[in-house]
């Protein structure tokens, strides 16, 4: 199935809306294990490892602590 190219909105909180383009989506990885990620209701998960990644005012948050990326 192939993204559209629309902005998805998304809820933030219960009082403002963020547009976030969900064409993105698939040219976007998690930086703990470079996994795919996926759009679950307000945020990015990574169908590896399983880590969240808030979408803050329409942006992807693809930050993970140093002490969580795993070593190989």
């Amino acid at each position: 199935m192939r993204p559209s190219n629309k902005p998805t909105s998304i809820a933030a909180d219960s009082t403002e809306l963020c547009a976030f383009d969900s064409s993105v989506v698939g040219q976007l990885a998690c930086p703990a294990c470079l996994g795919d990620l996926f759009l679950d209701e307000s945020k990015l998960v990574c169908g590896e490892c399983g880590r969240p990644y808030p979408i803050v005012d329409g942006i992807p948050v693809l930050i993970v602590r140093r002490e969580e990326i795993p070593r190989n």
